[in-house]
């Protein structure tokens, strides 16, 4: 009987465990989606996103997805480069996670930059970001902190604004809202934080790697 039991055992196949993939879709669960322009700069089609767990995220109809913090940025710094000049602003993307940034240009520190490195002012998290009305756009009211931070709201009247908790401890839950200098522009549903993740091909995008 012991032999029978092992010869059948000999013959089973050894079925291929995933480990890896399987790690990386529990984290994506647990801690949202990772995003990264040089990897949506590097993919095939022009906004079509494909998560390394496997799924396919960032869509444009208006459904969202859940995203993670990206700790480089956030711990490190984020690399800035310039998007547009509009309304008065100079605006700059993150060439990692697409944090953008928005200075008056008569008061732009970065003015000269075509590429420079800025540090999260963790002071603004821990106690709010107190902005003030930049313009209206896309059906929000555009706002700005002294530190650069962006946010999209209903509201035309607010001078702090607060990451709630849920954006802080689990990521930030975003939409697409517009496609704009080769560029599509997602915004977190709980805090108006707004997102730019680059289109492969794009000459302006091109630029984003370092």
């Amino acid at each position: 009987m012991l032999n029978n039991r092992s010869a059948t055992l000999e013959v089973l196949p050894e079925l291929p465990v995933d480990r890896a993939g399987w790690v990386t879709r529990m984290s994506c669960t647990l801690w949202g989606h990772h995003v990264d322009n040089h990897d949506f700069l590097a993919a095939g089609k022009p906004f079509d996103r494909t998560c390394r767990c496997g799924a396919a995220y960032l869509p444009l109809d208006g459904s969202s997805t859940r995203v993670r913090h990206t700790l480089s940025c956030f711990l490190g710094h984020h690399t800035y480069q310039r998007l547009v000049d509009r309304d008065g602003y100079h605006e700059y993307v993150c060439v990692q996670c697409g944090h953008p940034l928005l200075f008056a240009a008569d008061s732009d520190p970065y003015a000269d930059s075509a590429l420079f490195n800025k540090k999260v002012r963790y002071l603004c998290g821990l106690f709010g970001h107190h902005v003030s009305r930049v313009t209206n756009r896309n059906g929000f009211v555009e706002h700005a902190c002294g530190c650069g931070h962006t946010f999209l709201r209903p509201e035309s009247e607010i001078t702090v604004i607060r990451h709630p908790a849920r954006c802080v401890v689990a990521g930030h839950w975003i939409t697409f809202l517009v496609a704009r200098s080769g560029y599509a522009e997602y915004l977190c549903l709980h805090c108006g934080h707004p997102f730019c993740f680059a289109a492969p091909g794009s000459g302006r995008a091109a630029a984003a790697h370092p």
